[in-house]
């Protein structure tokens, strides 16, 4: 009776301590409270400086602007869904690695489709040059966005100074 009751205390002592254990594990990828808004408004911010930097480079006439923002930002809208596809396509682990190929020339096909379409949209609105500067001030846009980020990233990174 005695060997028994220790076998039970043992089995509920170790019971106790995997439970308590498995108490204190954390999901790695755990997103802080409030990231999904943070992030919204962050994309937002960028959206209202793209739209600001745009809107400078061009130097679009009013009855320009207002046929071109509407458009301009449907042509982002089916960007951002292709690219979307395009991630979800190269980051699932699909069996058939050439159904994975073939989607991914099939958007970048659609990616193509989309921007001669939305070029030529542009061209009833305004005249070549300026559809031609704004496919240049999007690319400078995008490349001075990388760029702060990264600078902001390594500011990040770096130790503070020390007196």
């Amino acid at each position: 009776m005695y060997k028994l009751a220790r076998y039970i205390f043992v089995l509920f002592l170790l019971t106790a301590i995997a439970y308590k254990s498995s108490a204190q594990l954390r999901p790695i990828f755990r997103r802080p409270p409030g990231f999904e808004q943070r992030a919204i408004q962050r994309q937002s911010r960028i959206e209202q400086v793209r739209e600001s930097y745009l809107s400078r480079r061009l130097a679009l006439t009013p009855a320009e602007s207002v046929r071109f923002w509407p458009l301009y930002r449907q042509y982002q809208d089916a960007l951002t869904a292709i690219r979307n596809k395009i991630r979800i396509n190269n980051s699932s682990r699909q069996p058939n690695g050439e159904q994975q190929i073939e989607n991914n020339l099939q958007y970048q096909t659609d990616l193509l489709n989309v921007r001669k379409y939305y070029t030529n949209e542009f061209l009833k609105i305004m005249p070549p040059e300026k559809v031609s500067e704004m496919t240049k001030a999007e690319r400078e846009f995008e490349d001075e966005l990388i760029k702060q980020l990264k600078e902001r990233q390594q500011a990040a990174k770096l130790p503070p100074p020390t007196n």
